[in-house]
């Protein structure tokens, strides 16, 4: 019987796969010394696993001698296979580690409404190319709850967690200013200032009041106004807004949104931090970690001045200081 076919009916006889390692360890080492080293096990463990694969291939395969070991006409034909056995159970390692450190899978993001279409969306192209394997169900219901088993992976809101067990950091400073069409402007003009927002239509978002950023002064104004346009849809306030209806309140980066939108020079009414957060135990997944990843860039402050935690107004968005935007790194 030759050594091949000996090796298959051992395979089928369920041969221990730790004797053919032993065998390789010794066969390549030299030695029975340097195959225990090798193996973290003593010599007389060695011993005993070739004795063990000797006896079911029914071949002698070393010669033993003071000076080391010897591979026999039989031990080098077995070598050649099981050599080939042992690349591809590396192979096979390589493989699946691979697809344990690859991203891939779902993920799920809660942030929203704006933030999702403005801030995460228009970037997500990209991501997808360079990660196949990632699917993302991006959700913004704000009745939902924003994590919990089931749920989100990654949030991106205006809410900082509390629980112990969620890691959150500062991702980026929405600043709220108030915006208007230039159709608009030039048929009503402009408000003087915030006090006389009240004289002209206003729209707004009916998320503003439940926000915990808002400065005192911006409730105050609300109180003496009465909106002629009530949403809870952040790209209806953009778009009534930019077609000339009245008034609004957005972040400065809506500037960048639409080219018939203009910020009045009232200072921000609002600078509201915007958080990302994630279970702890998602820092050891590779397809969340690589979301949260991208979020960072997303809300890259030295890219994308509207996102600093100092007001940069949308006028200077293109005029950087002398050496650049200084570096803003979140904690976290």
């Amino acid at each position: 019987m030759t050594v091949e076919k000996a090796i298959e009916r051992s395979t089928r006889e369920l041969v221990d796969w730790s004797d053919l390692r032993t065998f390789y360890a010794v066969a390549t080492a030299g030695s029975m010394n340097a195959a225990a080293e090798q193996l973290g096990v003593t010599q007389s463990a060695i011993s005993k696993r070739l004795g063990q694969l000797e006896l079911r291939l029914g071949a002698r395969l070393l010669e033993r001698s003071p000076t080391g070991i010897q591979l026999t006409e039989a031990g080098v034909e077995a070598l050649d296979h099981v050599t080939t056995m042992m690349r591809a159970s590396q192979s096979l390692e390589n493989t699946l580690k691979g697809l344990e450190t690859r991203p891939h899978g779902e993920v799920k993001v809660w942030s929203n409404d704006g933030i999702l279409a403005y801030c995460i969306t228009p970037n997500v192209s990209g991501f997808l190319a360079e990660n196949p394997g990632l699917r993302l169900s991006i959700l913004s219901d704000r009745y939902l709850p924003k994590a919990g088993p089931g749920y989100a992976d990654v949030v991106v809101s205006f809410e900082q967690p509390k629980q112990a067990e969620v890691i959150s950091f500062p991702l980026a400073t929405l600043h709220y200013c108030v915006f208007s069409s230039r159709d608009y402007i030039e048929t009503y003009g402009a408000p003087s200032g915030p006090l006389d927002v009240g004289n002209h239509r206003v729209l707004n978002h009916t998320l503003y009041a439940e926000n915990p950023g808002w400065k005192d002064k911006t409730t105050q104004i609300a109180a003496l106004v009465e909106p002629a346009i009530i949403t809870d849809c952040s790209a209806a306030l953009l778009q009534a807004t930019a077609s000339g209806a009245g008034i609004s309140v957005m972040p400065s980066y809506a500037a960048r949104l639409d080219s018939r939108l203009t910020a009045l020079p009232i200072p921000p009414l609002a600078s509201v931090k915007v958080w990302l957060s994630y279970h702890e135990t998602a820092r050891r997944v590779p397809r969340i970690r690589t979301v949260v990843d991208w979020m960072r860039e997303n809300f890259d402050r030295k890219k994308n001045p509207w996102f600093r935690e100092e007001y940069v107004p949308p006028s200077l968005f293109d005029t950087p200081p002398a050496g650049g935007w200084p570096d803003e790194r979140a904690a976290g």
